[in-house]
């Protein structure tokens, strides 16, 4: 086993620290392309961004010469579980370099071709790896943490993943079901019925689709974590509200949209904290948990919706098979968890 440094608190945190800094900046500049029409490499987003992965460098340049100044090797000189982390700050550079060239040569990408760009997943993709540092740390340490306060930097670095996924499936973030987003009165337009009546099918499928994406976002986060460590107590709130807040800020156009995903996001991480799971609960315990935390949420996110936007326009079929729907996801998640944990030969 490679010998390296013990764990580092205040690079941890400095990590924590930079997960956040990423995640709020990627969504700080979908926020700006969704809102101005003039499209530069030079702004504000963009800045926010880079300086979030710049200080990630920083930051693991600092460990590293630290680390190699008490003997290890530059390749050894980051706490177990960073490696990660040093393959992530790489993967970035690489698609930099891919994505500096495209531009170069075709331009910049709008709509859907920013989103799947294969350069920006690159990127992405170093991004996540570069993220993942903290809690594949906390998680390969012999003496796990225990406290809220030592568990927090893997539980940001948590909720900046969930913020970069949120990021690639943003077109399906927003359910659409206030009533302001209703389709036209079929009634009303006799001569375009099939036309609206399609708008209809589409705009409720599209709904459906949000509901059942964010339900497996949600619930995979915290089965995944769940099953490895037991959160403390306010972990699971934490984690659910700084890994929709900034979706949220980039995605609503009023308040109450706002609003709703934040108390949902609570309501979510309340009911999780409230069920405490850990490593050793039981199948009973985890089926609670898994279909509880989705279900919550868009309880909570459909009602705040229908009080502050005027109302829903789904009917209430879709309004509570959508609630369904949601839990079903989470048990669908931890049944493959479970599956998975059963079929592995280490715990035989």
């Amino acid at each position: 086993m490679t010998n390296r440094p013990a764990t580092l608190p205040l690079y941890d945190w400095a990590m924590a620290l930079a997960s956040l800094w990423i995640s709020g900046g990627i969504l700080y500049d979908a926020w700006h392309h969704f809102h101005e029409t003039i499209e530069t490499f030079f702004e504000t987003g963009h800045a926010v961004l880079y300086a979030g992965l710049l200080a990630s460098f920083v930051f693991t340049g600092i460990a590293v010469w630290y680390n190699s100044r008490r003997g290890y090797t530059w390749r050894d000189a980051l706490p177990r579980g960073y490696e990660t982390t040093l393959a992530g700050l790489g993967v970035f550079l690489l698609g930099g370099v891919l994505d500096l060239i495209k531009h170069t040569l075709w331009g910049f990408e709008e709509g859907f071709n920013a989103l799947v760009s294969p350069s920006h997943l690159v990127i992405g993709a170093g991004m996540f790896l570069i993220i993942a540092g903290p809690i594949s740390a906390a998680l390969t340490r012999k003496e796990r943490p225990q406290t809220l306060l030592a568990q927090l930097p893997m539980i940001a670095a948590a909720a900046s993943m969930m913020e970069l996924l949120h990021w690639g499936t943003q077109f399906v973030f927003p359910s659409a079901a206030e009533q302001m987003n209703a389709p036209l009165a079929l009634g009303a337009f006799s001569h375009d019925t099939l036309t609206l009546l399609a708008l209809d099918y589409y705009k409720q499928g599209i709904g459906l689709i949000s509901v059942v994406v964010q339900s497996l976002l949600l619930a995979g986060f915290a089965i995944y974590l769940a099953r490895r460590i037991r959160i403390a107590a306010g972990g699971y709130t934490v984690l659910l509200v700084l890994g929709n807040v900034f979706v949220a800020g980039a995605q609503s156009n009023y308040a109450g949209q706002f609003a709703a995903v934040l108390l949902a996001s609570a309501a979510a991480g309340i009911c999780a904290d409230a069920i405490a799971v850990g490593p050793q609960s039981s199948k009973r315990r985890f089926v609670l948990f898994s279909f509880s935390i989705p279900a919550a949420y868009w309880i909570v996110m459909l009602g705040v919706l229908a009080a502050t936007m005027g109302g829903l326009w789904w009917t209430p079929d879709i309004i509570s098979g959508s609630v369904l729907f949601a839990g079903l996801s989470g048990l669908f998640l931890n049944a493959v968890a479970s599956r998975t944990e059963d079929s592995d030969p280490r715990r035989a």
